[in-house]
């Protein structure tokens, strides 16, 4: 079963949020969202230039990793 371009973004960012926690002390709370984000979409700005990087002719799957980009802005 294929994801959606918001599914993988959801998937992205839940992979990242075991990694990229930071804690805010003085308020003893998370501050988990801005970082999970920001590794999620430098992952899929990689994966972008890499793909074109290698010239594939058919841009279904970049158009895809646009669409999940996209998804992790809105997110």
């Amino acid at each position: 079963m294929e994801l959606t371009p918001k599914e993988k973004a959801k998937e992205l960012y839940s992979l990242f949020s075991k990694h990229a926690k930071y804690w805010d002390c003085y308020n003893d709370s998370p501050l988990e969202i801005d970082h999970v984000k920001q590794c999620a979409l430098l992952t899929v700005e990689e994966i972008i230039s890499i793909k074109i990087l290698w010239f594939q002719k058919d841009t279904k799957d970049i158009d895809f990793w646009k669409e999940v980009k996209e998804e992790l802005l809105k997110m």
